[in-house]
């Protein structure tokens, strides 16, 4: 049982990672939307598409990383 608690406790890390990484892409995501105009179509294919979509693939990235790096270093250190 002892073997398999670092594995569970690292699968429980990514889950809760990944959702923190999503909720804050999602939340970027609405801010961007609120604040820049609305969309038209005319608009297609144009960075201003894109920008929004990439910062919140950045933001999703970069929070999921974050917090696994500071829940492996926290697990590592009380284990």
């Amino acid at each position: 049982m002892i073997t398999m608690r670092k594995p569970i406790l690292a699968l429980g890390l990514l889950a809760f990672a990944v959702f923190v990484g999503l909720c804050t892409g999602w939340g970027l995501l609405l801010v961007m939307n609120a604040v820049l105009p609305p969309f038209r179509p005319e608009d297609g294919d144009t960075l201003r598409e894109f920008i929004p979509v990439a910062l919140a693939y950045l933001t999703m990235a970069a929070t999921t990383l974050l917090v696994l790096v500071a829940g492996w270093r926290r697990i590592r250190r009380s284990a």
